[in-house]
């Protein structure tokens, strides 16, 4: 019976098919979009609608593998994890390596994004056709201010700061809609002028078959840093609702949808622009001369948009400025999520998979996964920065692909809820084309190459040299089994913050000793959103249910029937509340510390629960509380008649032999009339 008493350790999972989804869809979206339409059309032409609607053949390749992994292995670190479950050491190890570089590069992008909106926001402003500043030229005051932007968001991320998710949210709806609201602009400018024939030929860039292949190819890879925000789903393993359908599902609405809007944009984009086919003009924004040619406007959306509709160029920075912070913050937590769960896993120094002592979150992660960023920032273009990108995430997805493969045969009892079709077609077609694009780049940005190739032999150098290096097949969770326990007729359930309050659980169990209740004592450790939610330091848990059990303990003593449970959530009001759904609890007992703040009742969270909660509701005051009371008051009125106050505060005087002075206060047509004078109750006898 003592084993079933145990306090059970449980990781509560948060997110719905809604979360998962706008987790998805706002770094794909993000401002990739804004910046790499330019850049794509220098390399294939118009063809370039053409090499959105194959990158979404190609990524769906590999897209169903994370569909049928994810449903199988819901774990945090998703195609980390599944590379280092399928493949041994090296390449187990480069998967997170690789992962963890691609995370930081894709976010020295949008922070590069961020910084061009400013700049182009201040031309708009000063209304001049170039800015320089303090001794900086444009590319510098771009570096500059996202070098700012990264510094503030690493800092809120080693604080444990991070957007809410109703926040996260609407930012992704306002991108949608400033990009939407382009597509539209666009679409209804093109109806009144008619689409112009020359804007759409040649369809392909160069003079043969094979060139114009190969600039088709080049294109998808350099514009397939659009869709990688899809891979951070399977991140949401362990902390989505009912992961075997909503990760699918999540997977196919993202991909699907950002598609469609890269699609329509790049139509949009390509037949507003004016005519390119000679090349940069006063008409083709689309295209820009540099000290190396002909290159890619990273500005042309904005600069169509001025076109188009409206207050364009300021709505569209306004969304280049948007997306990149709120990709920037998803990013750098990501990158850190991969720093921290290999120097967990033993796969890099264990310095990285250390938790902050008192913000909970892997600080030295944060730190070093930011100054990755900033230094890319600082030493590269933003073209080659892409084109990094681009590399990292077809070779991580490549081995992906190849750990579907892998996993299906060595694990295929492990039941699968979703299955991709054409097994292994399916997965060998995404090997084949993650690495044809990757290839392709050489030709576009080789020195992006070189970047990949180095990073990949500095970690293969670490990897070797690392002498504490530890195999770990997966991420062991601290959660044990849930033992049937005897449930009684009435269930009290009792949220416990400070474990120091024992008055509070002494009345809870008074209340369930009288009412012949269950009493559950439940802590919730509250896990930064910058982690993932199995990230808790196991001491740490330790300790708390430690704690927990011995006020367990204390409450069986008083006689009550007691069962405790600790809980790992990132929202510390939807666990209670679910607990209170799934155990069916009659009465929610809270502790008040006696704060009050304008706008609040109780000056807490406590408003939420008394209004919210799905059962009978006592707020308990025990802080500033005597250990013997000697007088208690009780403000009633004649439409409660027999009230659970009036009935506690008996319990409370019995126990501490203790008068009662019960107020009732009548509102009669006699204002002035004196009040009642009070009933005195004596003591009574326990």
């Amino acid at each position: 019976m003592a084993q079933a008493r145990e306090v059970e350790v449980k990781f509560r999972r948060d997110l719905g098919l809604l979360d998962i989804t706008m987790i998805g869809l706002g770094p794909t979206i993000g401002t990739t979009i804004f910046l790499l339409v330019g850049p794509g059309f220098s390399i294939t032409g118009p063809s370039l609608i053409l090499a959105f609607g194959l990158n979404f053949v190609v990524t769906m390749f590999t897209a169903m593998a994370y569909m049928e992994l994810g449903s199988a292995f819901p774990e945090t670190g998703g195609g980390y994890l599944w590379i280092r479950r399928s493949m041994r050491d090296p390449w187990g190890f480069l998967g997170g390596w690789m992962s963890w570089f691609g995370h930081c590069i894709v976010a020295s992008f949008y922070i590069y994004g961020f910084g061009l909106g400013i700049v182009v926001a201040l031309k708009t402003l000063l209304n001049v056709p170039s800015l320089a500043l303090v001794g900086f030229d444009e590319g510098a005051l771009t570096k500059l201010f996202a070098v700012v932007a990264a510094g503030m968001f690493i800092a809120l991320n080693y604080r444990g700061t991070k957007l809410t998710g109703r926040s996260e949210t609407a930012v992704t709806i306002v991108l949608v809609a400033v990009v939407v609201t382009f597509i539209i602009a666009g679409l209804l400018h093109l109806s009144n002028v008619g689409i112009p024939p020359q804007s759409f030929q040649p369809f392909f860039r160069g003079n043969s078959a094979g060139a114009q292949f190969l600039s088709l190819l080049g294109a998808m890879g350099f514009t397939f840093i659009v869709f990688e925000g899809y891979e951070i789903i399977a991140q949401t393993g362990e902390e989505a609702r009912n992961p075997e359908k909503n990760i699918p599902r999540a997977h196919f609405l993202v991909i699907g949808f950002s598609t469609l809007i890269f699609v329509l944009v790049a139509f949009v984009a390509i037949g507003t622009s004016g005519n390119c086919i000679g090349g940069p003009s006063a008409s083709c924004l689309l295209l820009q001369t540099s000290p190396n040619g002909v290159i890619g406007n990273n500005n042309a959306i904005a600069e169509i948009a001025a076109r188009v509709m409206p207050y364009g160029l300021q709505i569209i920075v306004f969304g280049v400025a948007l997306g990149a912070l709120a990709a920037l913050n998803s990013l750098i937590f990501s990158s850190s999520r991969v720093a921290f769960a290999m120097g967990r896993d033993g796969g890099l120094p264990r310095v990285l998979g250390r938790l902050h002592a008192r913000k909970r979150t892997p600080h030295i992660s944060i730190a070093v996964s930011g100054l990755i960023i900033v230094l890319i920032t600082l030493t590269l273009d933003i073209n080659t920065v892409a084109a990094s990108a681009d590399i990292m995430f077809l070779l991580l997805f490549l081995m992906v692909n190849w750990a579907a493969i892998v996993l299906r045969r060595t694990m295929p009892d492990v039941k699968r809820y979703y299955l991709m079709p054409l097994f292994p077609v399916i997965p060998i077609l995404g090997i084949a084309t993650k690495f044809v694009i990757a290839l392709s780049l050489w030709t576009i940005e080789p020195k992006a190459w070189i970047i990949a190739l180095g990073w990949i032999g500095m970690g293969l150098l670490v990897h070797y040299l690392h002498e504490k290096k530890e195999i770990v097949v997966g991420v062991t969770k601290v959660v044990e089994s849930i033992l049937p326990i005897h449930r009684r007729r009435y269930h009290i359930l009792l949220p416990i913050a400070d474990f120091d309050r024992v008055e509070l659980v002494d009345f809870g169990a008074l209340v369930a000793q009288v009412e012949d209740a269950e009493l559950t004592l439940l802590h919730v450790i509250e896990v930064p959103a910058a982690l993932p939610i199995d990230a808790i330091d196991r001491s740490y848990v330790g300790e708390v249910r430690w704690q927990l059990g011995k006020l367990r303990r204390r409450a069986e003593e008083l006689g009550a029937y007691a069962t405790a449970r600790v809980e790992v959530s990132h929202k510390v009001f939807d666990a209670i509340i679910d607990n209170i759904r799934e155990g069916d609890s009659d009465l929610l007992v809270l502790g008040w510390k006696g704060g009050w703040r304008k706008g609040r009742i109780l000056g807490t969270n406590v408003d939420r629960f008394v209004q919210e909660a799905p059962c009978d509701v006592v707020v308990f005051k025990s802080a500033g509380m005597k250990p013997k009371l000697e007088r208690i008051l009780v403000l009633n009125a004649p439409e409660w008649h027999v009230s659970y106050a009036t009935g506690y505060a008996i319990l409370l005087a019995k126990k501490h032999r203790a008068k009662i002075t019960i107020l009732s206060a009548v509102q009669t047509d006699r204002l002035r009339s004196p009040l009642p004078t009070p009933a005195v109750v004596p003591p009574q006898p326990v």
